[in-house]
């Protein structure tokens, strides 16, 4: 009993592992890391690129609101200093409500484009829905289903970092509901004929 409680352990310890690699801009699913050649402007427009592919592919259209730009400057494990690499990310919330009924066919439809594309697919985690895939030049998404089946899509990249106190200006994202704890409402808030039923 208690070895196969340490092998099951050990398996979900390997997968966070594995999405926490890819949502900090890595190509773990690849092999290895490849050395950023964007800068943080084009970062930012690569990470918005595979959203909005990935969204072109879901039909019928699905409403949306993006979270703001993130940036994480990378640092080297011995000396905590700035390694001159920077991760760019974006969050995409689906507003359209997806109903349980319809989830399967919307996740799918996004691994279907995934693979079209050429992305290498990580595994899929069934008990609370949720994806990730690498493009070939390094960039990862995730499709994750939160508690009240509230979809959404997290984009990283690596860039070359400018240096300290790295600011976009002009990515702050969309303007979102307050939810009673006065913090960003992410709930679906959209019906769709279809979707929704």
């Amino acid at each position: 009993m208690k070895v196969m409680r340490r092998r099951k352990f050990l398996a979900a310890a390997g997968n966070v592992a594995l999405v926490s690699a890819c949502l900090a801009g890595c190509s773990a699913l690849q092999g290895g890391d490849p050395d950023p050649t964007l800068n943080p402007n084009q970062a930012v427009k690569r990470v918005d690129a595979v959203l909005d592919d990935t969204f072109k592919a879901v039909r019928p259209e699905l409403k949306w609101r993006d979270g703001p730009i993130r940036t994480t400057e990378g640092r080297n494990s011995f000396t905590n200093t700035s390694n001159g690499e920077l991760t760019v990310g974006r969050t995409r919330y689906v507003r359209t409500k997806v109903s349980k009924e319809k989830l399967s066919e919307l996740i799918k439809a996004v691994d279907t484009h995934w693979r079209r594309e050429g992305f290498k697919i990580g595994e899929l985690h069934p008990e609370r829905p949720s994806f990730s895939a690498t493009t070939p030049d390094g960039c990862t998404i995730k499709l994750s289903v939160g508690g009240v089946n509230n979809v959404y899509f997290d984009v990283g990249v690596g860039a070359i970092s400018p240096g300290s106190g790295f600011q976009l200006k002009g990515e702050e994202g969309d303007k979102f509901p307050k939810a009673p704890n006065g913090g960003p409402d992410y709930t679906p808030d959209v019906r769709d004929r279809y979707w929704s039923t």
